[in-house]
């Protein structure tokens, strides 16, 4: 028999041959690949739950974010046949990323190994991971809204804490203000003082319980941006925390402190420990609470080839720390930053990783920058420590995106 499957995103067709066939459903239906079985018999598929199918040693799993895991329970082939052009096609081990303006999809094969004349060889117990691009809609009120990024290591406790003068200017722009690590108290001594960047430094990020080091001056803090009008997203990193149970941690620093969401400061490198971390994540936090997800060159390595469904469930996900992969800026900024109709979060782009200076400093992207930002769809994050520059980034910057509240396509 032929069966379908269709989620938001997403319409999976299992013809009776074997063959499935897949098609993205926003921002409009067209179908964007095929998947066959060669050497394998043609046998039909047949249902083994709601969203589970099986045919001749492989199961099928359909998720809500237009995710498709293919399970080899013995060795198995599977060939993958575009149906669209890409206009962006790249690679990394074997994991691919295909899309154009409208979207399209990604393969992310849990052994790494480049594909063969488009087939994968899955050995017994390996998947193969199907994404169609993009999985949601996005969200006109996290595409109309702006984030203050603040906090600095030095001088220590004043540069944690962003004083009533920076939020209050914040706010003039803004409706996010996220707040970095440096407030919390710092990691355990023994951490401290491992070799390295950050020997003998205060590393807050690695805490197992996150305190504010300052708990008055936290307060303040919060107290200021509620006052302006902002919600309040704070620091945590799942990739360096030392937590025991990172979730529980997540619940008691939202319950603890009220605040209005996370700065997920980096996960893993391994995608599906980040796709687990990630939905986990947005569980705890809800529909309306914020997820800052910093994805840098994640889960692969690099900023070239990145998980749609991962950054679906985020509302912010900034990359670029990590530079750009060897793309050109346009490239860069529209395929590896922007979130539009690839995620449909909003993409964030951390400019001082990816400037293109030899010797990245964390100060007012240029105006070619900021024009190139608009152009692409992506947004740019506002520092205080930007200093002189600041003022003509806020002049350049927030007219030209004023309005904008879906992608273009």
């Amino acid at each position: 028999m032929s069966a379908e499957v269709v989620v938001d995103g997403a319409r999976f067709v299992f013809d009776e041959s074997g063959s499935i066939e897949a098609s993205a459903r926003i921002p409009a239906e067209r179908g964007v690949l095929r998947l066959t079985f060669p050497g394998a018999p043609r046998t039909a598929w047949t249902f083994d739950g709601e969203a589970r199918l099986r045919r001749d040693g492989v199961v099928a799993d359909v998720r809500d974010d237009s995710v498709l895991v293919l399970r080899a329970e013995r060795p198995a082939t599977i060939r993958v046949e575009t149906l669209f052009r890409p206009v962006y096609d790249e690679s990394a081990r074997g994991r691919r990323l295909a899309l154009d303006e409208r979207g399209g999809f990604g393969v992310f094969p849990t052994r790494p190994g480049p594909a063969r004349d488009g087939a994968y060889g899955l050995a017994a117990d390996d998947e193969l991971w199907v994404s169609i691009a993009p999985p949601r809609r996005p969200s006109a009120l996290r595409m109309s809204q702006s984030v203050a990024h603040e906090g600095r290591p030095r001088p220590f406790p004043d540069g944690a804490y962003p004083s009533t003068e920076i939020v209050e200017d914040a706010a003039r722009h803004c409706q996010v203000f996220a707040l970095h690590a440096y407030f919390w108290a710092s990691g355990p001594r023994r951490v401290d003082l491992t070799a390295g960047r950050y020997a003998l430094r205060r590393r807050p990020w690695a805490t197992a319980r996150h305190v504010p080091a300052d708990p008055d001056r936290f307060e303040r803090v919060k107290a200021d941006v509620r006052r302006a009008g902002m919600k309040l997203v704070v620091y945590l990193s799942p990739r360096h925390s030392t937590a025991p149970d990172l979730f529980e941690e997540m619940r008691r620093v939202l319950d603890d402190y009220g605040v209005d969401g996370l700065y997920l400061d980096g996960v893993s490198y391994d995608f599906r420990t980040n796709d687990a971390v990630v939905r986990r994540a947005r569980a705890i936090l809800g529909p309306d609470r914020i997820l800052y997800l910093n994805a840098s060159d994640e889960p692969f390595g690099t900023p070239r080839v990145r998980c749609p469904f991962i950054e679906s469930h985020a509302d912010f996900v900034l990359r670029g720390d990590a530079g750009r992969g060897g793309l050109a800026l346009d490239r860069f900024l529209r395929y590896a930053v922007s979130g539009a109709n690839v995620g449909n979060a909003v993409g964030m782009w951390c400019h001082y990783g990816s400037s293109g200076r030899v010797l990245p400093a964390d100060r007012a992207p240029p105006a070619r920058h900021v024009d190139a930002a608009v152009k692409s769809g992506v947004r740019l994050w506002r520092r205080s420590r930007w200093g002189g520059g600041l003022a003509e980034f806020d002049r350049r910057y927030y007219p030209a995106i004023a309005g904008r509240t879906r992608p273009e396509v």
